[in-house]
């Protein structure tokens, strides 16, 4: 039994990144196909300081993984207003020509 559960955790370990990336692009999918910038040095550090956070603790994780989580949803929300703008003037323009 015990030998079952280390081999779970080995394997949780080893593909848990894998399936986060996953679920991250099934759920936010423009966030995925999003440009790959080169990121600031502010944002460097700041994301050095999150990942030392998420991983000393579980709370830590749990905070940080919430502000990424609501961050994305955020994001997602600003896109669907953005486009929902844009077509409601598309169809003004078209009804005034």
């Amino acid at each position: 039994m015990a030998l079952d559960n280390r081999l779970l955790a080995r394997i949780a370990r080893s593909t848990g990144g894998k399936l986060l990336d996953k679920a991250s692009e099934r759920l936010f999918p423009a966030v995925a196909e999003a440009p790959k910038a080169k990121p600031s040095i502010t944002r460097a550090i700041a994301s050095a300081a999150l990942t030392r956070i998420a991983a000393r603790s579980v709370p830590g994780a749990i905070v940080v993984g919430g502000g990424i989580l609501a961050k994305g949803l955020y994001d997602r929300r600003r896109a669907h207003l953005a486009r929902r703008k844009a077509a409601s003037t598309t169809e003004n323009s078209d009804a005034e020509s």
